[in-house]
């Protein structure tokens, strides 16, 4: 397929994003030589063209007026969260909290943690991966193929076990734990995002949006064709294959994964859309 590597960390990022920073996604590299393939051959995933190092968005018009942010919530006996320059430990120690026995730690990049975080996300709003200045360390592991040039490529169940880790990650998360967390970041969140020069949307917004965009992903039944027309692997129906790249991400996670994230996003967004919000007076 089209995409790089790095969408298939891209899962874990919007579980992760969401829950604590908000959304997003897992990142590859590397690059495979062109070969023939025998039936059941391991093929490593392409690598797209990659975005811009920087972590700045262009600045999109303003063009309605600007919304209402979550109100904040202090948690007792804990201080504010710490200035955004300082926040990487203990941003990292509460995404770390997420999931029992230091699960976390090998995802996890532990430097300009909520910046990084609130990239992913609003990309992932717009259903796409990004591809530098991730918030996941690199995740091994190439896509799974069945069939050959002759008789036709196709995905492997294989392939969908893969995801089985991060997904399970995901599902027995606390989804109020979360929430809070993220609530309780949300000012640092919302200052990253306005390092961007976003202005017409707030960082929530962006959240439920990407969350959306995930939600979206069609079901697929049956085997899923695909087709090498040069080194990569493309879905073989155009359809598909022009779907935005977080929801390809989520085909190619299989059915049964791709029903467990679904479920808990709902969840997720049923609860952070129950927030409440700041009142005008409060706003700054």
């Amino acid at each position: 397929m089209s995409e790089q590597q790095s969408r298939h960390g891209w899962i874990i990022g919007i579980i992760v994003v969401i829950v604590v920073a908000a959304a997003a996604y897992w990142l590859w590299t590397g690059e495979e030589k062109k070969k023939e393939v025998p039936p059941t051959k391991i093929i490593e995933e392409p690598q797209s063209t990659p975005e811009p190092e920087t972590l700045e968005q262009p600045q999109e018009q303003a063009t309605t007026p600007e919304p209402q942010e979550p109100a904040p919530v202090e948690e007792p006996s804990r201080e504010p969260p710490p200035p955004l320059n300082e926040s990487d430990k203990a941003a990292y120690g509460d995404l770390m909290s997420l999931a029992p026995d230091n699960a976390l730690s090998r995802w996890l990049v532990n430097d300009e943690v909520i910046r990084k975080w609130v990239a992913a996300v609003n990309s992932g709003a717009r259903g796409n991966l990004i591809h530098k200045h991730r918030p996941l360390k690199t995740i091994r592991g190439p896509i799974v193929v069945t069939g050959s040039s002759i008789e036709g490529y196709q995905l492997s169940p294989d392939n969908y076990r893969r995801y089985d880790k991060p997904v399970r990650l995901f599902a027995s998360m606390d989804t109020d734990t979360a929430v809070g967390l993220y609530q309780y970041w949300y000012p640092r969140l919302a200052q990253a995002y306005g390092e961007l020069g976003m202005r017409n949307k707030t960082f929530h917004q962006v959240v439920i949006e990407a969350i959306d965009k995930v939600l979206a992903a069609p079901e697929v039944e049956g085997p899923i064709k695909l087709v090498r027309p040069s080194v990569y692997f493309k879905f073989a129906d155009p359809k598909l294959e022009k779907l935005p790249g977080v929801q390809k991400l989520m085909i190619r996670m299989g059915p049964d994964n791709a029903a467990r994230v679904k479920e808990k996003l709902k969840e997720l967004r049923q609860k952070l859309e129950a927030m409440p919000v700041q009142q005008p007076e409060q706003s700054q």
